[in-house]
This record gives C-alpha cells, structure tokens and sequence, in this order.
C-alpha cells in the first residue's frame, strides 16, 4: 500500500534485540502491544476466559512462549517515530542435521497493518546474525497475511506456490523437536498429514481458541483470488507454514 504524503516524512526504524539483551521493559511493552491488538476470545471459550474479550498477555508470560531460550532467540521492533508499532519473536533448534528457525510472535498494531511492516520485521530478521545456518523457517498463525509474508521473505514465492510437499515431509519432525513446549506439544491435522475430509490442508492444533473473524475474511480473500494453497482454518487451530531457506535440489 503506497504511502500518504502526510506519512512520507515519517521516520521509522528497526532494532533487533538478541534474546539475552531483551529488558524487561522491552517485554512489558510488547505483551502491551499483544494485548491491545493480537485478539479476541472465541465464542466458545468458557470460563475464565470471556468470550469476546481481548486476549491478554503479559511480560512472564510472554518470556515463557518467546524467550525459554534467550541464547537461540532473537526480538525485532519497528518504530514509527518513537511508537513501537510491531515486532516479531522468533527462535531456533536443532532439528536432526538441520537448524529450524521459528516466529513465535509476530503482531502489527491495527491502525498500522498493510503498511508492510510485518514485511519490515521479517527482513531485519533474516538480515541478523542469528538467521545465519537455518535451513528452514516456519510459523503457525492464524493470520493468512503473516504466512504469506513468511513464505515471500524467506522463499522469494507467494503463499500460492508455497511448497506443501516440503511441509509434509518436515514439519512433524520440525515441531517435534522444538524447544517451545505449546509447538512441540501441537497436533497436526488436514489432508497433508492424514485422511481429512474437512477441507483442511495444514494445521497445527495448538487448542489456541481465539474469534477467527478476522483472519476468516482475509482468507476469503485469497480464497477468491485462488491464492490459498493451505484449507479452512479450524476452531483451535493455526495454519502451519515451513518452508526451506535455499532452494531444495531438482
């Protein structure tokens, strides 16, 4: 989306924070950020959790999903001005010879979304230190945009053309041996991984049940472009995304 003119003269910046230098404050600031605009709970949700309320986060929390490994693991801000207007967690592990990158957070304040800003954090990642060896990265979301961005960051092709062989073959092995404990712990289910006739394709049941609203219109309109190579998104579930760093051999 090309930018206002009144936008134009706006100074944006990136920093990237290795997972050993992120400060408390840093983290406070993102489980803000998270809670503010990630989203809502589903209708489903029971007790303690409200239905429609807004998905809260904060700084122990968010330590625990995105920083258990500080040594493997990296934080990308993007500022507009002085406002941080997104970031992105992501880590890594062993995954036999092979070294998994993985985003464990990426989230975009609202007003501030199609403006490639997730691109932005994508880039400043795969431009750090920490991207050197990964053989591949992955995601599970369940915001189409943010699996299209990985796959075109990382891949140089559109979710379209994403390679659903490549996430047959790896990304049992690749979750299993994560060391995030909800990734490692996550089912996946649709037709690449077993006998579905639900009209899923590449999930991952990570029993995270917020309002699929959003995200369900966005896919609409890939679904409509026939752009979306991955199925429905299911109650509970993300869309599982893995993609190799290096073009795999002929």
């Amino acid at each position: 989306m090309p930018l206002s003119p009144s936008e134009s003269h706006v100074v944006l910046s990136t920093v990237c924070v290795p997972g050993v230098d992120v400060t408390e404050d840093q983290l406070k600031t993102c489980a803000a950020l998270f809670s503010q605009n990630y989203s809502v709970w589903a209708p489903s949700v029971g007790p303690p959790l409200k239905a429609g309320g807004r998905v809260r986060m904060n700084a122990t929390k968010l330590r625990a999903q995105c920083l258990s490994n500080p040594e493997d693991s990296v934080l990308v801000l993007r500022y507009k001005e002085e406002q941080l207007v997104g970031h992105a967690f992501a880590t890594k592990w062993a995954c036999g010879t092979d070294i998994v990158g993985w985003i464990t957070q990426l989230v975009v304040v609202v007003n501030e979304r199609r403006k490639y800003i997730a691109t932005s954090l994508l880039q400043a990642l795969k431009d750090t230190d920490w991207f050197a060896g990964i053989a591949m990265m992955g995601v599970v979301s369940s915001q189409p945009a943010t699996c299209h961005a990985l796959c075109k960051m990382f891949s140089g092709l559109p979710i379209s053309d994403i390679n659903l062989d490549f996430i047959r073959q790896v990304a049992a092995k690749a979750l299993k041996s994560s060391t995030v404990q909800y990734l490692r712990n996550a089912q996946l289910h649709g037709s690449l991984f077993e006998d579905a006739t639900d009209g899923s394709i590449s999930l991952a049941n990570t029993e995270y049940f917020i309002d699929h609203d959003e995200p369900n219109a966005v896919l609409r309109h890939y679904i409509e472009k026939k752009q979306w190579p991955l199925g429905i998104l299911k109650e509970g579930h993300e869309f599982a995304v893995v993609i190799p760093t290096a073009p795999l051999p002929a």
